[in-house]
């Protein structure tokens, strides 16, 4: 039996390998028939519904937002190509430069500033200091807070590199027959699917109005701005979408890999390469996608293209990562320490006397029931972070049964139910999202008001995700709370004692209130085990 079994797994593996080729060809074939109706079709986009106002803008609001805590940032600024090291601060989106050379298109600026679209008045530091070196053209490595802007600040220099020229980028590969006319002038890559379906959207509100993108060699129906390309979901409607061409992509690793494989994108027109959350991107886990789309396709090499990254922290190990996919004379900008948080989140800690769910699931029920229930109330939004899938689903259940409206996204949920959930957690059915780091980075709900980690990270090389996670609220200068349990003693994945010196330096450099029994923890015998 043991070896009929042995047997059997290869011939499993390749029924299966099979079984993927066939769909992966089926969906080719799917992307070239899309093709052929595009460019059958009207050049006025038949079919494609231009989507009102109201429904891109929604309700946006600027209410709440403290913009005179910005000008107290220290911002340091260094380097950058000649001709960008004295590039003037953008001091008012009023001032942006319009239809001029280093100026945006008139439709980005009426988006961002119009009192019915997106209200931006005074630009953030990360804002005030990247768009003018965007707009330049210049290379730039940015470290700013979580929730300072960081999406529009490279979103309005990438659309604008795009509208300056629909021909060939001078010293493009040479097209390939059978060319895939999905070729975009630039590309974002973010590391999660959630992330970058946001910043399509905020991609979509800056072009909203604007005219069809041109682009050499497309004919038929007009590209789009942008489109989103993730794993975790059917590839037939994003692949139905870039058939008809795309200026933006917004996508994830390993998806962009997948159809540049197969020919379904072409980035020998790309001038921009932006990285989101560009430490993350860095890393090992990502850095074999990232090197296979930079270095092993037809996108343009360093010299010829514009690199933009962005993140809240950058570890000094990853800043000489980063070098290797910037020009050597790239400007840096750091808003506040790298790292640090932002000023309008009160942070405290909980002491949990143990680290196992149970114990935490009361302390967590006791912090909801002395804020008068108003998570349950619909008063407020928290988001509860975890380390384990199990754990999120076992807390959202739990408080569920308690009354809580309730919902949890994590690894093991599709990207439906991760859509639909967040959806909820955005519209006010929900009050309480329960998640693990798949929601720690870029993620913008504006009134999240309480952010709970229930666990903390389980090293020092990872504690940057609990600057990360707390920057969940206090988004745009608005005031949030961040309440972290701590569970003395060093017993692997439960107690936190390992980062008692980062959490201590971040609490004392963010002008924090220190617990007395935290303190007591760094005192010889203090550390309980």
């Amino acid at each position: 039996y043991a070896a009929a079994g042995a047997g059997a797994r290869p011939r499993r593996r390749a029924a299966q390998l099979q079984k993927m080729d066939q769909k992966s060809e089926e969906e080719a074939q799917y992307f070239w028939a899309c093709v052929r109706r595009t460019q059958n079709a009207r050049s006025d986009r038949v079919g494609d519904e231009k989507a009102s106002a109201s429904a891109i803008f929604g309700a946006q609001t600027t209410a709440g937002i403290k913009f005179d805590q910005y000008s107290k940032i220290p911002v340091k600024r260094s380097g950058g190509a000649p001709g960008t090291t004295a590039c003037p601060n953008l001091d008012d989106f009023q001032n942006l430069p319009v239809d001029v050379p280093n100026g945006v298109p008139g439709f980005v600026a009426a988006n961002l500033t119009r009192p019915d679209r997106m209200k931006y008045r005074v630009p953030t530091p990360i804002q005030k200091h990247t768009i003018p070196l965007g707009l330049a053209g210049c290379d730039v490595m940015a470290c700013a807070q979580t929730g300072s802007g960081k999406t529009v600040a490279f979103l309005i220099p990438i659309i604008a590199s795009a509208c300056k020229s629909s021909g060939p980028t001078p010293g493009a590969v040479a097209p390939q027959p059978r060319e895939t006319p999905c070729r975009p002038r630039a590309i974002v890559l973010a590391p999660t699917r959630e992330l970058a379906i946001q910043i399509e959207q905020e991609c979509t509100k800056l072009t909203f109005g604007a005219p069809p993108p041109k682009q050499a060699g497309v004919s038929g129906a007009q590209p789009r701005w942008c489109c989103c390309a993730y794993g975790g979901a059917s590839a037939r409607s994003q692949l139905e979408q870039l058939a008809g061409g795309v200026c933006v992509i917004v996508a994830t690793p390993g998806r962009l890999v997948d159809f540049l494989g197969r020919r379904l994108v072409s980035l020998r027109e790309c001038r921009v390469l932006v990285l989101d959350e560009a430490d993350r991107m860095l890393d090992m886990g990502f850095k074999p996608q990232l090197q296979r789309i930079v270095l092993q396709s037809n996108l343009q090499p360093v010299s010829n293209r514009q690199t933009l990254m962005f993140s809240a922290t950058f570890a000094p190990n990853v800043q000489e990562v980063a070098r290797e996919y910037l020009k050597p004379r790239f400007a840096k900008v750091e808003v506040g320490r790298v790292g640090s948080s932002v000023a309008s989140i009160k942070q405290a800690l909980l002491l949990a006397p143990r680290g196992d769910k149970r114990t935490k699931f009361e302390l967590l029920v006791n912090l909801f029931a002395a804020e008068g229930d108003n998570a349950a109330a619909g008063q407020h939004r928290t988001m509860v972070f975890v380390q384990k899938k199990h754990t999120a689903s076992w807390i959202k259940r739990e408080l569920q049964k308690q009354g809580h409206r309730c919902e949890d996204i994590h690894g093991d949920r599709t990207q439906p139910q991760r859509e639909a959930a967040l959806g909820r957690f955005r519209g006010g059915s929900v009050d309480i999202l329960v998640c693990t780091d798949v929601a720690a980075r870029g993620l913008d709900v504006p009134d999240v008001s309480h952010v709970v980690q229930l666990d903390l990270p389980h090293s020092r090389e990872e504690f940057d995700s609990y600057v990360h996670r707390i920057g969940r609220t206090g988004r745009a200068g608005r005031t949030g709370r961040a309440t972290a349990f701590f569970v003395p003693g060093s017993e692997p994945k439960l107690g936190n004692q390992v980062l008692y010196v980062e959490l201590l330096r971040h609490f004392e450099e963010n002008k924090q209130d220190v617990p007395e029994w935290f303190r007591q923890l760094g005192r010889p015998g203090g550390s309980r085990t």
